[in-house]
């Protein structure tokens, strides 16, 4: 197993963490202050964390100043095994929780549909079970369903079942039990931190709160015949992952208590709901946007043979920690437009591997390099350079290839030669 999947599984924990403490402090005030709807809508900024600590950060084009750069320090072969090991085994352990989770909620999920019984078709997407074990419940993913007990009419009057009906077919018109699918891929990645089991459960209390506050919008003279039918529903063990059931015990008193909250207008609570979604995705936006930049051109010029690099006056970088503590290579090449003094203006990264995790690095170095310019007609001109670094752990001598590549590039014969070359140790320029 690579052991690199462990910088970008550690991003997305602390992304993934922080916006967890975000929905968490945040739910309470949402729906005290704008209804239990708004508090629903900022939990989409869990996954947007997810997506945002995987992208890769924003690229732009910089001018570099001349900074001081650190020379790179190889690390002994032991230390490398060591390190390679310890993140290859966290990866793997996270793996094998991940998935014995999912085969966890799928089980439970199994359990439940099979706890049903037979199913009878009433109409449409109406279904009546043969055995009562948490019901009413909507559920399914491609073809959806409400599933209602045997004796759905005769415990229910007409009240509590129109009433029941429209609260399960909103949940299928909002997509619920998508979000629902969302929410247990989202427990299966962060089944090691207890905040996603926290907010899972928190997840599905608002998701229920939000849904009676707007069908109570549109029955407001229903509250009592709303609370009686909650109480008349016989109470299954608990969630289950992908179905939304019309009362569960944990939370059923927060949501007989929360009938008693004053309703919100349907055009203040859209608009509400329209600006927590907005927070959400600026969050998001804002975690994306603290990446390490990925710095590139705007546009790649044509290159061609021009004068060796001077290898003499370029230092090596420095490995990065994150890098040398999980046994990591990797090979980053730079794109540098010199002046005609040999000083670097305008550094980008044309390709990395691992993406991002080296790039920083030798971005720094490169800021104090000194390279040979191009000449034309006997003048030192402007020209653009290609200079590839390889990171490597197992010697010393292979923790940066720069300067190994010096001896073959001393002469304007072989400069020549490698005009062409896009191994690492290679060098190509032009003039302007």
């Amino acid at each position: 197993m690579n052991p690199e999947a462990w910088i970008p599984l550690s991003r997305a924990t602390l992304y993934i963490t922080a916006a967890l403490l975000v929905c968490l402090l945040l739910r309470r005030p949402l729906r005290q202050l704008s209804g239990a709807a708004a508090a629903y809508a900022i939990w989409p900024c869990v996954p947007l964390a997810l997506v945002a600590a995987l992208l890769p950060g924003p690229s732009f084009g910089i001018t570099v100043p001349g900074l001081p750069a650190p020379i790179a320090m190889p690390a002994p072969s032991g230390v490398h095994g060591e390190g390679q090991a310890w993140a290859t085994w966290l990866v793997a352990a996270w793996l094998g929780g991940a998935v014995v989770m999912a085969i966890g909620l799928w089980m439970r999920q199994r359990r439940f549909m099979r706890s049903l019984g037979p199913l009878q078709r009433l109409d449409d997407r109406l279904w009546s079970a043969t055995r009562d074990v948490g019901l009413p419940a909507s559920l399914g993913l491609w073809r959806l369903r409400i599933v209602v007990p045997a004796d759905f009419g005769e415990r229910y009057n007409v009240d509590e079942r129109a009433l029941i009906l429209a609260h399960e077919r909103l949940h299928l018109r909002r997509g619920d039990l998508h979000a629902n699918l969302l929410a247990a891929l989202m427990l299966c990645i962060g089944w090691f931190n207890p905040l996603m089991h926290l907010a899972w459960r928190a997840f599905r209390l608002d998701q229920e709160l939000a849904c009676d506050a707007a069908v109570l919008a549109k029955h407001p003279g229903k509250r009592r015949s709303y609370a009686t039918a909650m109480l008349k529903t016989q109470l299954g063990a608990g969630f289950t992952p992908l179905a939304c059931h019309w009362a569960a015990s944990h939370p059923l008193t927060q949501r007989i208590a929360a009938l008693r909250a004053s309703p919100v207008a349907a055009g203040q609570a859209r608009w509400r709901v329209a600006m927590v979604l907005l927070l959400a995705a600026t969050i998001s936006t804002t975690a994306w946007a603290l990446q390490p930049a990925r710095i590139v051109l705007a546009a790649q010029p044509t290159l061609a043979a021009g004068n060796a690099v001077d290898f003499a006056t370029m230092q090596p970088p420095r490995y990065p920690a994150a890098a040398f503590d999980g046994g990591i290579e990797g090979f980053v090449e730079l794109q540098i437009e010199v002046d005609p003094g040999g000083v670097p203006q305008h550094i980008a990264v044309v390709r990395s591997a691992p993406a991002g995790v080296f790039d920083q690095a030798v971005l720094e170095a490169a800021r104090q390099w000194r390279l040979k310019p191009a000449y034309a007609h006997g003048r030192a001109i402007a020209s653009t350079v290609r200079v590839p670094v390889k990171f490597a752990l197992d010697a010393p001598e292979q923790t940066s290839t720069v300067a190994d590549a010096g001896a073959a590039l001393s002469d304007p014969a072989a400069s020549s030669r490698l005009a062409g070359c896009a191994s690492v140790g290679c060098a190509i320029q032009e003039g302007p």
